[in-house]
């Protein structure tokens, strides 16, 4: 029989530690804690468990005191815990039957995070192996045995399992997260410069994303990301999906969605069947306004292949009910020919409602553009994380904005918006239906106050043939819609 060792790192732990040594009652052949300077009654705690306690100055390094414990361990196996984790009952009688049948190495456990009793996610932690000198932990912060582990024996040499571990640590009602926060970002920030790799960034970049800088953890999020690609471009680093995730959700709070999209539609290549990676797509999707996209991302995420899962998981399931989820996004859908509508969007120097205009007609534009004068003060940024595309014209004349407009647009109809306009789902079924039947080139919509007090037929929609192409002017493409006295639809905009 495989026998097996508990090392712990503690301090100040009283609060917890006998709910995880309770847990490992009949599991852990031995325990083994490294004390880092407790207070309170800890020790006296771990003792009664029948614990070997040994005491070690705190150097602010937690490999250093992880490597102490590895040191005094004496059995087949270690499992390695914090005082605010929990092995459940029937996943520690697995992990036995786990050591006592397999020829790996080590064994990959899904750790749980859980506030105020419910489940957060989870993530893919490597915390049993086998007791071998050569696997050490690595880093002061955020200490990993992986990277040793890899580097001996190999990835193939690590087996995934589902088995569970309960970690309580970030639950505010627990602990004072804002303490361990400044402790972390100073440990992290006094590393000197040689010894700041892919895995550091993405660790102080999560200190930052807790302390609520977003800016500055997408920054180290980002040089983490580099350095991945830079030396490990074949051989993906086993930190990197979750640096994905929180790159899209950090890109995502900024409203960068078409950033957060594009990052992850990068790695759903490298990664098909990581589940989280189309589910948050979906999400920005649905933000944006492309209901199509959002409903082929969420079907993504439902067929991938979930039997044993090797990467992060943040149970979405437990959020969201994906029955009632899909039948909304297939009944908002709205099935068009590929490049077959521009949008075209005349801006003002300002206009505070753009982003809900862009949102209204991103499900049935092939394209985006927004016509803006050149000295507006409208964040290009926004728009194009948005998924359009913006033009500058030097010019604040309506006319050049629309015509010059008008010249960069791709589709084989153009649709034009102005400020505070929108127009609402029913109106755009009807209009994509109606555009596939019409032999006409040109219409003109109803304009409808909110109020719906007032209406107005304006010349607004045309297809883009030859003929609106080959215009030289503003004036030109105006003789051309005159002399086919258009006619006006019943399609409407409306103005908000």
């Amino acid at each position: 029989m495989q026998t097996i060792s508990l090392c712990m790192i503690t301090k100040n732990e009283e609060k917890n530690i006998k709910a995880c040594l309770e847990s490992m009652i009949n599991i852990a052949d031995e325990i083994i804690i490294v004390d880092t300077g407790s207070t309170d009654k800890t020790v006296e705690i771990a003792k009664s468990y029948g614990a070997k306690v040994f005491s070690h100055k705190w150097n602010n390094d937690f490999s250093e005191a992880r490597n102490i414990s590895l040191e005094k361990a004496t059995k087949d196996w270690i499992i390695v815990l914090d005082g605010d984790e929990v092995l459940p009952q029937e996943d520690g009688k697995k992990l036995k039957h786990f050591i006592n049948t397999t020829s790996m190495e080590a064994l990959y456990l899904r750790l749980e995070n859980i506030v105020d009793n419910k489940s957060l996610g989870d993530a893919v932690v490597l915390r049993v192996f086998k007791n071998n000198k050569l696997y050490r932990f690595r880093n002061k912060m955020h200490e990993q045995v992986i990277f040793s582990i890899e580097e001996h024996a190999g990835k193939d040499k690590i087996q995934a399992t589902n088995l569970r571990i309960l970690h309580y640590g970030y639950d505010p009602k627990i602990y004072n997260m804002e303490d361990k926060q400044k402790r972390n970002l100073k440990i992290l920030e006094g590393y000197p410069e040689e010894e700041r790799d892919g895995y550091f960034y993405y660790a102080i970049g999560n200190e930052y994303s807790r302390a609520n800088d977003i800016k500055k953890s997408l920054d180290m999020y980002y040089k983490g990301l580099e350095y991945a690609k830079r030396y490990s471009p074949e051989q993906l680093p086993s930190y990197l999906p979750y640096l994905i995730l929180n790159i899209s959700k950090s890109l995502a709070t900024l409203k960068k969605y078409d950033e957060a999209i594009n990052i992850l539609s990068e790695f759903k290549k490298k990664y098909p069947n990581f589940r989280d990676l189309y589910f948050l797509q979906c999400l920005y999707y649905i933000e944006i306004g492309k209901i199509t996209e959002a409903k082929e991302a969420l079907l993504e995420y439902l067929n991938c292949d979930y039997s044993i899962y090797m990467y992060p998981d943040n149970n979405f399931e437990d959020s969201y009910n994906m029955g009632t989820l899909l039948r909304q996004l297939r009944k908002a859908s709205i099935p068009k020919p590929e490049d077959f509508l521009s949008v075209l969007i005349v801006g003002s120097s300002y206009d505070d409602t753009l982003l809900l205009t862009m949102k209204s007609i991103n499900e049935i534009s092939s394209e985006v553009i927004v016509s803006i004068p050149s000295s507006s003060i409208i964040d290009k940024e926004i728009i194009s994380n948005f998924g359009a595309k913006s033009i500058d014209i030097n010019s604040n004349n309506g006319k050049d904005m629309i015509f010059k407009g008008i010249k960069n647009c791709k589709g084989k109809y153009i649709l034009i918006l102005k400020s505070r306009e929108i127009m609402e789902h029913d109106t755009q079924l009807a209009l994509i239906n109606f555009l596939q039947t019409t032999e006409e080139s040109f219409f003109n919509l109803i304009i409808k106050s909110k109020d719906n007090k007032s209406k107005s037929g304006e010349f607004r929609l045309l297809r883009n043939d030859e003929r609106v192409k080959n215009t030289k002017s503003f004036e030109e493409l105006i003789e051309l819609v005159v002399k086919e006295n258009p006619k006006t639809y019943d399609v409407d905009i409306l103005k908000i």
